[in-house]
């Protein structure tokens, strides 16, 4: 019976080490796998940044990349030599046609008031299927935000030299306004969005009918070509 309860405590004794020793490798475990986490910051966005440009009785959107320069859509602006342009803390002023490239739909407009923030171009097409965030003005509404991912990549289409599409929600209004990555950074400028007629009716003839609609589609300028407009225009 001694020796039965002998084997019983140096069993029981020998349990207590083990599982004290698997207590203390779990702790150490753990305490190495925080200490080696990597914590990645939250995707960024770029709302102050984001400008409204009107031109008469016309709106569209702009990004300010610093300098009091802003880009935005050759088509916003026309033949405009200035326009007037608020940004999101609701500051008012003028800003100047420093150039437009119809081409290419871009333009870059400068003013000499104060814009909150920047963000920085990214001088890159976006891959297919990456996340891109557009911040603009549609239908007047004032700086909304439309999530989606780029859908096709890029191609010379309808009058753009170099797009890529985009499945993000893009209406009348935000042509012009930045289109961003996770990052924060501007990989491209809103330019245009699909029409597709849709059947209406008859008319006089008995003829089919259709009236354009917005399928959803966005094209956008992406910022590779947006840095080599910049960079012929410094040269």
């Amino acid at each position: 019976m001694r020796f039965y309860r002998f084997m019983g405590i140096a069993i029981l004794a020998f349990a207590i080490v083990l599982v004290g020793g698997v207590a203390i490798a779990v702790r150490k475990t753990v305490h190495t796998t925080i200490t080696n986490t990597i914590v990645q910051a939250a995707p960024t966005t770029s709302e102050d940044s984001a400008v409204k440009i009107s031109v008469g009785d016309g709106l569209g959107s702009g990004v300010h990349i610093g300098g009091g320069n802003i880009l935005t859509a050759a088509h916003v602006v026309g033949d405009q030599k200035s326009v007037k342009i608020k940004t999101l803390a609701g500051t008012e002023d003028d800003a100047t046609v420093l150039w437009a490239n119809k081409d290419y739909d871009v333009a870059l407009i400068h003013t000499d008031g104060n814009i909150s923030s920047s963000s920085e171009l990214d001088c890159r097409e976006p891959r297919f299927g990456e996340q891109l965030q557009a911040i603009g003005n549609p239908l007047g509404m004032e700086f909304i935000a439309s999530f989606g991912r780029v859908a096709g990549t890029g191609r010379t289409t309808g009058p753009w030299k170099r797009v890529i599409v985009t499945d993000m929600t893009t209406v009348m209004g935000q042509s012009g306004g930045g289109v961003f990555a996770n990052d924060g950074r501007v990989v491209g400028i809103n330019v245009g969005v699909t029409l597709a007629p849709l059947k209406s009716g008859k008319d006089a003839a008995g003829a089919d009918t259709y009236t354009p609609t917005m399928t959803g589609f966005g094209f956008v300028v992406p910022a590779s070509v947006v840095c080599d407009l910049l960079a012929r225009r410094a040269s």
